[in-house]
């Protein structure tokens, strides 16, 4: 078993004291209290990454939507100039002719603008739930830091007993 001299970050140990870290860790491991804060804190840090994984398929979806975007107004550019034994037989084939064609393209392609603009708010939205989580989960950070410092000092009360009775 190794006992160090050397406090944790945030411990306090005087020149006489040593900490056995591995005892201490299985102590951690058994306190209820730390336990359920560190649960929380561990869920805290969940929720940030799953809400980050959101923000990264909205952004997707909008990157997905603006070559949407590309694609209809490349086939509304198709339409502009066909001359007119082609829009015949566009106009035969689907009984509608060039213009309309057009005309359509061009208004899908505002309909897609629109959902990407959107989707892009929606982004945002997300940014800022992710950002709120973050905060919360580093806030948290200082009730286990707490939790640690409270386990901590029943351990050296527990170890001081010990020791005083096996002396």
């Amino acid at each position: 078993m190794h006992t160090f001299g050397i406090p944790p970050r945030g411990g306090h140990l005087n020149s006489t004291q040593t900490m056995d870290y591995k005892a201490f860790s299985a102590f951690l491991d058994e306190d209820a209290a730390y336990q359920a804060t560190l649960k929380n804190h561990q869920e805290l840090w969940a929720e940030v990454h799953r809400a980050e994984s959101k923000v990264s398929a909205a952004l997707y979806r909008v990157t997905r939507l603006m070559r949407a975007v590309d694609v209809v107004r490349q086939q509304q550019l198709k339409h502009e100039d066909v001359t007119e034994e082609q829009d015949k037989v566009l106009e035969e084939l689907t009984t509608e002719c060039s213009e309309i064609w057009q005309n359509q393209y061009d208004q899908a392609a505002d309909d897609v603008e629109e959902a990407a603009v959107a989707a892009c708010a929606m982004v945002v939205e997300k940014r800022a739930k992710v950002t709120a989580k973050k905060a919360e989960a580093q806030k948290h950070g200082t009730y286990l830091n707490y939790a640690r410092e409270q386990a901590r000092e029943v351990f050296k009360k527990q170890q001081a007993e010990t020791e005083s009775t096996t002396a």
